[in-house]
């Protein structure tokens, strides 16, 4: 029989051998994440790439528009200056002496009446001795050194130049917002020029005009546009990311449900091929050794009861065969229950008379062991299932409690309605339950009693389970054991179906 248990005993060791469930973080998903975050670092070098150009793209039409504004307002001070000005003062005063008071207010008119409400800083006029022969600001007036670079060509008939003078470093711009007036300023220099006097004669050179616009104002919106859409596309890309990276967990989480789940259905179809062979086993050996197990039972309790003369040892030598083979016959009983399950009857079961039963079965020898009882099941606890099967799973969680406490002590017992269930409690006054083995104790062939067989709490979870319900093992909070059992309650339409009959109220307290 030993060397049954211990091959049984394989189907409980390889259960606990079985692989872990894999962590979330060695799933095949864990390459996602390193994706993810190379997505998050190109989608940010992407968008920051991007705006820039943009940016870059807006900046450049803006200063576009300010040259093309500016070389109108030249050609259009060109037009203005020789029609309304060197013309008229030519044709009076046979020259043009900007020295004379009269002549440099009427060109400061006619410029005035041309720049008025426009974006200019500073307008000055050069003659060809590179001096500041007219300027907005009087202080200017025939100073030297004040010449641009570029004058020389321009005096000769050259191009119009522009550039954009800037008293910071471009990538400083964004950091100092609201940037200080003449910030950044656009300078145009191009010759100033007549009108040509015959037809297809080329129009006179009358010196240099530099015009200075202050772009700040213009400038510092285009930063503010480009600030826009750096933060616009870095925030698109931090929430496409973040929604990258939630898909991806809830990915890894579902995978690791379902990788659990399948490696929990491949342990028990484990356990149940472990247990499938350990049915043929003992079927096996209930067939060798239950008929003459009975009868050395049988013909020990006969022999009992012919020898009332004979001497104690006799009579000790045949109790104790009658005692191994009740208890070896409880053993093949045992694992023939756990092997080989019965389907639970449908019938109505009142729960107080279950627990009556049992009770009054246990009530000599716990009042010989000094056990008390403590109950509190009130009348109404109905459900539906197989008397016989629950009388067997409360009367080996009562007798577990009885050897728990190994001596005098307390046995409450407590049972209430609960959402449709029937939540019963059965609680010792003894030591309670080791944490460290407490996982372990609905485990088949674990057990910590010596010529135990391991099976008593397994059974009583195969038929808890087998009636919709869960049986759940801890340590009661002012100390021993508490074992609590949920099972469906049966329908209100069910209720007070059965011929029996329970208690108006069950004793709070026996002995």
């Amino acid at each position: 029989m030993r060397n049954v248990k211990e091959w049984l005993g394989l189907a409980h060791h390889d259960a606990q051998d079985a692989p872990a469930p894999t962590p979330a973080e060695d799933l095949p998903l864990n390459y996602a994440r390193t994706l993810s975050w190379l997505s998050l670092v190109l989608i940010l070098l992407t968008s920051l790439g991007l705006s820039f150009f943009m940016s870059n793209s807006a900046r450049q039409t803006l200063l576009t528009k300010q040259e093309d504004f500016a070389r109108l307002l030249a050609d259009n001070l060109n037009h203005q200056i020789f029609r309304r000005f060197a013309l008229p003062t030519i044709l009076a005063h046979g020259r043009i002496a900007l020295r004379q008071p009269s002549q440099y207010e009427h060109l400061s008119e006619v410029v005035g009446s041309v720049i008025h409400g426009l974006p200019v800083e500073r307008l000055r006029i050069y003659d060809f001795s590179r001096l500041v022969a007219f300027s907005t600001n009087k202080e200017d007036l025939g100073r030297t050194g004040l010449a641009p670079e570029g004058l020389e060509d321009v005096l000769r008939g050259g191009p119009a130049q522009v550039e954009i003078i800037s008293a910071i470093p471009d990538w400083q711009a964004p950091f100092n917002i609201p940037l200080a007036r003449g910030t950044f300023v656009l300078r145009l220099l191009c010759p100033l020029r007549g009108e040509a006097l015959e037809a297809g004669g080329d129009p006179p050179l009358m010196g240099a005009l530099e015009l200075t616009q202050d772009i700040t104002g213009d400038y510092e919106q285009v930063l503010a546009f480009q600030g826009i859409i750096v933060v616009m596309c870095l925030l698109s890309s931090v929430i496409l990311f973040a929604l990258l990276l939630m898909l991806i967990h809830r990915s890894e989480r579902v995978l690791a449900e379902r990788m659990s789940r399948n490696r929990q259905l491949e342990n028990e179809l484990h356990s149940n091929e472990k247990l499938a062979g350990m049915g043929r086993v003992i079927a096996s050996i209930a067939h060798e050794i239950r008929n003459p197990l009975g009868i050395i039972r049988s013909s020990a309790e006969l022999l009992q009861r012919r020898t009332d003369k004979a001497d104690d040892g006799t009579r000790r030598i045949l109790d104790a065969i009658y005692d191994e083979s009740v208890r070896l016959s409880q053993t093949v009983n045992d694992f023939l229950d756990y092997a080989r399950p019965r389907q639970p009857r449908q019938d109505l079961v009142d729960v107080n008379l279950v627990l009556d039963q049992a009770l009054a079965f246990l009530e000599g020898e716990w009042h010989r062991c000094g056990l008390r009882l403590e109950r509190d099941t009130p009348p109404g606890l109905y459900l539906l299932g197989d008397k016989d099967l629950l009388y067997r799973a409360f009367y080996n969680i009562l007798v577990n409690g009885q050897q728990a406490m190994n001596g005098p002590g307390v046995m409450h017992v407590s049972a209430r309605h609960e959402d449709g269930n029937l939540i019963l409690q059965f609680r010792d006054s003894g030591p309670g339950i080791d944490e460290a083995i407490l996982p372990n104790l609905l485990d088949p062939f674990f057990t910590t009693k010596d010529g135990g067989t391991g099976l008593g709490l397994p059974i009583v979870q195969s038929i808890i389970v087998s009636h919709g319900g869960q049986l759940r093992l801890d340590n009661a909070p002012e100390g021993g054991a508490v074992v609590t059992v949920t099972l469906p309650a049966a329908p209100p339409d069910r209720d007070g179906e059965s011929g029996e009959t329970s208690p108006e109220a069950a004793p709070k307290e026996t002995a």
